[in-house]
Order: structure tokens, then sequence, then C-alpha cells
């Protein structure tokens, strides 16, 4: 990992921590039956966080070997750039609580899965691409679970 990876990934993980650390402080503040929609939805808002995290790092990985002319890592980058602000989408309307959520967690599936198949093309050579790939895989499944 170089200091660019390192910087994001850093960077996500303290949004990650003080988005689930202040959603849980409302929880406990308000009790449960008014906290709001993301405890119902803690899952997806947890699932999409990590999507978010993980991808950002993949798709810097990414960029930085097509940056030295390795081609393979093309279908990855592009999977990835797609799944990232779906994602991010999934997580704001799942913290609201939308009525748009049903329909956006199917639209998330479908990108994640995509992810995660250019994903696993690469994760025996890539950790970024692995650990990608599993959060993709867990993102997927609390989105197809709850579009149901």
């Amino acid at each position: 990992m170089n200091r660019r990876q390192f910087v994001l990934a850093s960077a996500s993980s303290v949004a990650v921590g003080i988005s689930s650390r202040a959603l849980a402080q409302g929880a406990a503040q308000h009790g449960a039956a008014s906290a709001g929609p993301w405890v119902k939805n803690a899952a997806l808002v947890d699932a999409a966080a990590e999507c978010v995290k993980a991808g950002e790092v993949c798709r810097e990985h990414c960029l930085t070997l097509l940056r030295t002319g390795d081609e393979s890592m093309a279908k990855c980058s592009e999977t990835v750039s797609t799944m990232l602000p779906m994602c991010r989408a999934l997580e704001a309307l799942a913290i609201q609580g939308s009525p748009y959520l049903k329909a956006q967690a199917a639209l998330c599936a479908k990108a994640c899965r995509d992810c995660e198949a250019a994903c696993k093309v690469h994760a025996n050579h890539h950790e970024t691409c692995k650990r990608c790939m599993e959060t993709c895989q867990r993102c997927a499944a609390a989105c197809e679970t709850y579009a149901a």
C-alpha cells in the first residue's frame, strides 16, 4: 500500500468510525424507538460504508496500475467507479429511511455484484482487490435481503 492509499484508507476509516459512533450515540440518547431509521437500516449503512472504504482504496490501486500501463485493471477500475456512488447513495438513503431505499438497494446490489466479479479476477494477486471483492459481496447480500 502506498502513501496515498494509506491516507485514503485512513480518512475513510475515520469517517466511518465517526458516523457509526454518532449514530450509536443518537440511538442511545433518544432510545431505540425514536432513534431514527438508521437503527433499522444499520446493516445497509454499515455494509455500504465498508464497501466505499474498500472501494476507494481499490480504485486508487487500479488507477495507479493503469498509469503504469497495466491495462488488466481497466474493468476493475470501471466497476469500482460505478459501485462507489451507488453505495454512497445507499448509505445516505438508509440513514434517512428514504422511500427510495428499496429501489436503490436493488440497483446497488447489481453494481456490487459487477464490482465483485471484476475484483475476483485480481483477488489472488492484489489484496486491495480481494478486500473490495469481499465488501462488495457483503453489501450485495445485505441489499438483496433488504430489496427482497
